[in-house]
């Protein structure tokens, strides 16, 4: 019933001012994606007044691609010179900078590439067939799931870690810690803020991730002979299309990525930023003996990437059927969906479905032409790891600075983001996870959140109530299993290191 109604508005892309949008929120999400410390929400945002003027299709459709290129468009940056573009990039920066250095740019930005668009594609034909029945599944999340997810999602620091278990265990507490610097919503009462007004408002993802990942590496770099490139080339190759035995070598890891993108979607808070660390961790318990996770593993870059963009389209479920975001970015469109007098639920897809289905359309043709784009900008990009590192760590830190402060307009957060910077330095020399830093960050505020809500709902009975509900259950089921095989990582690193030294 679905498709046939949805099919009936196909034809609504081909016109002028649809097309027009459509390039221009790709162009700007790619953009803005790659610079580290803009973010797709920020470009949103800044596009909701310039929307003002255009009718209520156009504007949306502008906004949803600038949302699915934006979230690719982090990945440029995060394999080239390790600097995140966006917060759900940050795990592609591990692996994809790793083959960078190994020279192998160009394949990290093949396999990124391939994952992001069929992962967008894949999610945006699951939001334009299953929306309403699928919107059920975010009406199942209350706190106890909310708190479990949380659980499940901090499981995965055993697996980033890479044979320094007890370092990552500190580095994701350290995390979690930062995350309740500032003012107590539930009391008022401020914490760990020390009188500051700057850390009264807490610690900001973006300024976090900015600093742990690209200025850290601006400072790594500046530490380097200034006549030294990235990758050690002097030329690169133009073949930025997927080779078959590419594809091959990674197609188990790319539908786990998308599986991971699509599920976590939907649940509200969720998205692509715990997505992807949930389905890199996964990939690293799957490994084999030989993989290089942490050292360059291409499966592990297709997980990431294929989990990031594969949560964009299902990010937008619940936001159009019942009016609860997926996600930053799918609040921001929310906004502009209210500001343009439309209501979401049930009633959007009943009163207005030229519109709400033409958008889908649009944000599948997106993903599609984002391909493209992204291929023709690659070429240029790529010439970043040519670059002597006297001329790039110093544009790395430019852009870290710069970026930064338009994100948030507050000389703080540049100031907080270059403590954080130091720190990630320092992190890296020493063996510390920045990675589980920044996990225990993000999640720290959904888990307490989830446990205070849970410890009111539950009447002081937190166990009993959780163990009545059968999603709650599964996710405890799940975060045993995963506790599990991430204690059996550690005979697969042992097993890979006997080889080396043989």
């Amino acid at each position: 019933m679905y498709i046939f109604e949805a099919l009936s508005y196909f034809g609504n892309l081909f016109t002028v001012s649809v097309l027009f949008c459509l390039i221009l929120g790709v162009l700007i999400g790619l953009v803005i994606g790659a610079i580290p410390g803009l973010s797709p929400p920020m470009a949103i945002a800044l596009l909701i007044p310039v929307s003002f003027n255009f009718p209520p299709t156009e504007a949306l459709i502008l906004m949803v691609s600038c949302y699915a290129a934006g979230m690719y468009g982090g990945s440029f940056s995060a394999i080239l010179i390790r600097a995140p573009g966006t917060s759900a990039s940050a795990a592609t920066a591990i692996e994809g900078f790793e083959l960078t250095k190994k020279g192998n740019a160009i394949q990290a930005i093949r396999i990124s590439t391939f994952a992001s668009v069929l992962g967008g594609l894949i999610s945006g034909l699951v939001l334009l067939l299953l929306a309403p029945p699928l919107a059920e599944v975010a009406l199942l999340f209350g706190p106890a799931e909310y708190f479990l997810m949380a659980i499940l999602g901090l499981t995965a620091i055993a697996s980033i870690s890479f044979g320094h278990i007890f370092k990552g265990l500190i580095s994701g507490f350290f995390g979690i810690f930062l995350s309740t610097v500032g003012i107590d919503l539930y009391s008022g009462i401020p914490r760990f803020s020390f009188g500051s007004a700057t850390l009264s408002s807490g610690i900001g993802i973006m300024p976090a991730i900015v600093g742990l990942f690209a200025f850290a590496q601006g400072l790594e770099l500046s530490l380097s002979k200034a006549q030294d490139t990235i990758g050690g080339n002097s030329k690169l190759s133009w073949n930025i299309w997927p080779k078959f035995n590419e594809i091959k070598k990674v197609k188990n890891s790319l539908f786990r990525g998308w599986g991971c993108g699509l599920v976590l979607g939907i649940i509200p808070a969720a998205g692509g930023s715990i997505a992807q660390w949930i389905a890199y961790a996964w990939e690293i318990q799957k490994s084999k003996i030989g993989d290089q996770f942490g050292k360059g593993e291409i499966k592990g870059l297709a997980a990431t990437e294929g989990s990031n963009n594969g949560s964009t389209g299902t990010s937008l479920i619940p936001m159009f059927t019942l009016g609860i975001p997926g996600g930053i970015s799918a609040a921001v469109i929310l906004g502009a969906l209210v500001i343009h007098g439309l209501q979401p639920g049930l009633s959007l897809f009943k009163n207005n479905p030229q519109i709400v289905y033409t958008v889908m359309w649009g944000f599948l043709a997106a993903n599609i032409l984002m391909g493209f784009i992204a291929a023709i900008m690659a070429r240029g990009m790529a010439h970043l790891t040519i670059m002597p590192k006297g001329l790039l760590a110093p544009l790395i830190i430019i852009f870290s600075i710069v970026g930064t402060y338009v994100n948030t307009n507050n000389i703080a957060d540049v100031w907080i983001m270059m403590v954080f910077g130091v720190l990630g330095y320092l992190m890296t020399k020493y063996h510390f996870s920045t990675g589980a830093a920044l996990l225990g960050l993000i999640l720290g505020p959904i888990a307490e959140n989830g446990l205070r809500d849970l410890m009111v709902v539950s009447r002081g009975d937190p166990i009993l109530y959780t163990l009545q509900r059968p999603l709650s259950i599964s996710l405890l089921i799940l975060t045993c299993i995963i506790v599990f095989y991430s204690a059996k990582q550690f005979k697969w690193e042992k097993k890979n290191k006997k080889i080396i030294n043989k």
